[in-house]
């Protein structure tokens, strides 16, 4: 113990400056890393602040991009709504157009049903079998008018449906 107390009285000097110098070296070397590192996490924080930022900027744009496509949407929707209407109108006005028609063959054949002549002679059959070509080729055209109402609604629901499906993309790929 004695000799290591007169090492360090002899020492002490050169190995005060070596502990000296290599703290001064270790707290150099701490300052530059801790400088390093809170430059890394500035631009680590710029970054997030800017990458957020976009994904902020990225979701308002999307969110005004599906705002106007739901518009668009919307509107295409209302518009093919009074198109069926008035497809429906037409249809409910052609089934009045076509109910009278089948009242008035109805009357046709009522009149030609009840012909007291058709009994009489053979000029009467003649004019019964006429009466009877008349009754049925009037109700083949009740038929076919009541027929081509169906189809022409048919035909109009789905004209209607397919060009407002058309609209729809148009304006909703619409840049």
């Amino acid at each position: 113990m004695t000799a290591l107390l007169a090492l360090l009285e002899k020492y002490w000097k050169p190995l005060a400056i070596t502990l000296l110098v290599a703290f001064l070296i270790w707290r150099s070397y701490s300052a530059g890393y801790d400088s390093a590192d809170a430059a890394w996490k500035l631009q680590w924080a710029q970054r997030d602040l800017s990458d957020s930022t976009a994904a902020l900027h990225r979701d308002v744009s999307e969110r005004a991009e599906e705002q106007r496509r739901q518009n668009a949407v919307n509107e295409e929707q209302n518009r093919a709504d009074e198109e069926l209407a008035k497809v429906q109108a037409d249809a409910d006005a052609a089934r009045r157009v076509g109910n009278g028609l089948q009242q008035q063959l109805a009357s046709i054949q009522a009149k030609y049903g009840r012909s007291e002549t058709s009994r009489l002679s053979a000029l009467a059959e003649a004019s019964a079998a006429k009466a009877e070509t008349a009754r049925v080729l009037a109700e083949l055209l009740g038929q076919s008018d009541k027929r081509a109402g169906i189809y022409a609604k048919e035909a109009d629901e789905r004209y209607a449906a397919g060009s407002s499906c058309e609209q729809i993309y148009d304006r909703v790929t619409k840049k």
